[in-house]
Parts: structure tokens; C-alpha cells; sequence
């Protein structure tokens, strides 16, 4: 990796460091040490590191083939590894503690509205700078292949601290960084991401802002 991009990545992976102690240390506020985690993030590789472009992105959607169909395909990958994830993991390992990191909010409507933002929008934008454009650099095979096993293994130990949460949430990131790393658009994982995000979570979003308005 060029010492550029090292010097890019000091702050990133300290800020990654100082949330994963936090979250071991006070894993009751790990809602707001998450939303703090990821607005950093975006801060600092979307205003000081330009690593996203509107532009670019609204270009990438008016491109069938080359976008929504990679899009698609990985969307797909994200619903099959959740479900080896959910029907085939757990249920061999229920009696296991997985060690994911839970994320619990206030059930109030300020609160649910932050959770919808950063699970939807915050979490998959900022993982897919991070941990796919920022660490994985392309260059050799060797060198690819080691920045993405990096990169995996930095973005599941922010999710989980159990060995077994660790390996759910390397499967969970292989269809994004397979994506990214073979087309080489971050435009494209980080689309299938926010889409997986928005199916994953919308049903529940909705349903706690409906049982608090008429509560």
C-alpha cells in the first residue's frame, strides 16, 4: 500500500479503534457510538477525502447494464448471505452467543428517525468509503486479495466481538467487496447496500413509528 494512502488511513482506522473500545466498554450507548462512528466517517472521507461524488453517482444511475444490473446481482448476494446467515448459521450455532453488537434505541419517534437514517443511508455510504474504496487499493493479485481480507475482517469486527458475530459479518460484506472489487465502481456496492439496508430494515422502521403515533 503507497504511503499515501497509509497516511489517509491513520485517522480512520484510530476512529475505528476508539469506537470498537466504546462499544466494549459502554455497550448500552452503542445507538449513539454507532451514529457518531459512521458520521465521522463520512466527514472525513466524503469533506476532506472526496471519495464521493453526487455527480458521479447520478451519472452511474442512468447506466443500465453497467450499473443496475451489477446492483441487482449484488442486492441478490446480500439476500442469499443474510439468509445462510439467519437459516443456516444461527440455527446451527443457537446456542452460541455471536457476540453482534446490539443496537437498541429510545421508543420514541426522534430516535427511530435517527436509527432509519443511519442503518438506510449513514451506515451503508460510510462502510462502503471505508472499508471497500479507502483500504482495498488494486494493484498486484497478492495485493488485492490481502486489502480485502483487511478490509473484511476491520468491517465485521465493527458489527461484532464473538468470533462467531465476526465470521457472520464477513459473509454478510463478501457480496459488496466482491462487487466493488470486481467492477471497481463504489457507485455500485454502495447502491446494493443502501437497497439491502432499506428492505432489511423499512418493515420494522415502519412499524415502530406507526405503534408510537397511535400509542
Amino acid at each position: 500500500m503507497k504511503e499515501s494512502v497509509l497516511k489517509r488511513l491513520y485517522i480512520p482506522l484510530a476512529w475505528e479503534l476508539l469506537f470498537v473500545i466504546s462499544t466494549i466498554l459502554m455497550p448500552k450507548q452503542a445507538f449513539y457510538l454507532f451514529f457518531v462512528f459512521y458520521a465521522g466517517l463520512l466527514i472525513y472521507f466524503y469533506y476532506f477525502h472526496k471519495q464521493f461524488s453526487f455527480r458521479k453517482f447520478v451519472r452511474n444511475l442512468t447506466r443500465i447494464k453497467m450499473f443496475w444490473v451489477p446492483v441487482l446481482i449484488t442486492f441478490i448476494g446480500l439476500l442469499l448471505a443474510n439468509d445462510i446467515k439467519n437459516k443456516i448459521i444461527q440455527p446451527l450455532f443457537y446456542t452460541a452467543k455471536d457476540g453482534t453488537i446490539s443496537i437498541i434505541t429510545k421508543n420514541d419517534i426522534f430516535p427511530t428517525i435517527m436509527y432509519a437514517t443511519m442503518m438506510i443511508i449513514m451506515k451503508p455510504v460510510a462502510e462502503e468509503l471505508f472499508f471497500r474504496k479507502a483500504i482495498i487499493s488494486f494493484g498486484s493479485k497478492k495485493r488485492v486479495f490481502a486489502l480485502t481480507i483487511v478490509s473484511l475482517l476491520l468491517c465485521a469486527v465493527s458489527r461484532a466481538h464473538g468470533v462467531l458475530g465476526i465470521a457472520e459479518w464477513i459473509l454478510m460484506a463478501i457480496p459488496v467487496t466482491v462487487a466493488y472489487v470486481v467492477t471497481r465502481n463504489i457507485y455500485i456496492s454502495v447502491m446494493a447496500h443502501v437497497a439491502f439496508e432499506f428492505y432489511d430494515n423499512i418493515y420494522s422502521i415502519v412499524y415502530a413509528i406507526g405503534r408510537i403515533m397511535n400509542r
